[in-house]
């Protein structure tokens, strides 16, 4: 890893552990034990930093995602890994809540790519559903990602479609779940329904 490699890294663990707002320049090049000048030098600013920070983050979670469903047997597989690995969404919507917040130009360029990346994923699960006879192949697929994508965008960043808060005993992972297990129960042939409630009741019976 090149030193240029290693601040991002670092800068992207500081700006999810400590917030967008409090960490200043001066702060990661201390924790780096690199002089402000170096940092200056590769990027310019901490509008630079920040944009590069966030790049390398949500690019290890896609690349760790696609490592992770690739040996998964069928798509509601994949969608539970998926799921288990969403520990981190709480962090993820606070780090999204302050760039929205302090910088919202770079917020809506990063929401347009997740949206677009979403929506190819999404797209990706109806047809692997379909070719494994577990989801209806006469489903209206544009009209399934849409609803879908606005139900995951409304739980992630709530508040800016005025809904309430979701309650203290239930996690935002949670809440993905049962969204996402009655949504593709909705799209399921009789087999789909089937691996879901099997997957499902593993899946409970693992986690307590």
């Amino acid at each position: 890893m090149s030193q240029k490699e290693r601040i991002v890294c670092q800068a992207a663990a500081m700006f999810l552990d400590e917030g967008i707002k409090s960490v200043r320049m001066d702060d990661i090049a201390t924790r780096l034990g690199v002089s402000k000048r170096t940092l200056y030098e590769m990027f310019g600013d901490k509008r630079d930093l920040l944009e590069q920070s966030l790049l390398f983050h949500f690019e290890e979670k896609r690349r760790s995602m696609m490592e992770h469903t690739r040996q998964a047997q069928n798509v509601i597989d994949e969608i539970f890994i998926i799921l288990s690995m969403m520990k981190q969404g709480e962090r993820d919507a606070l780090l999204v809540e302050n760039l929205k917040k302090f910088y919202p130009d770079i917020f809506e360029k990063f929401e347009n790519q997740v949206y677009c990346f979403s929506r190819e994923q999404f797209n990706r699960l109806l047809e692997r559903g379909i070719s494994e006879g577990l989801f209806l192949p006469n489903m209206n697929k544009e009209l399934a990602i849409i609803t879908l994508s606005y139900t995951m965008a409304a739980l992630f960043d709530g508040k800016s479609h005025n809904f309430a808060p979701l309650k203290n005993d239930i996690s935002m992972r949670m809440a993905f779940e049962y969204v996402v297990v009655y949504f593709f129960r909705g799209l399921a042939t009789k087999k789909g329904i089937e691996t879901i409630d099997e997957i499902v009741c593993n899946h409970r019976k693992r986690n307590g």
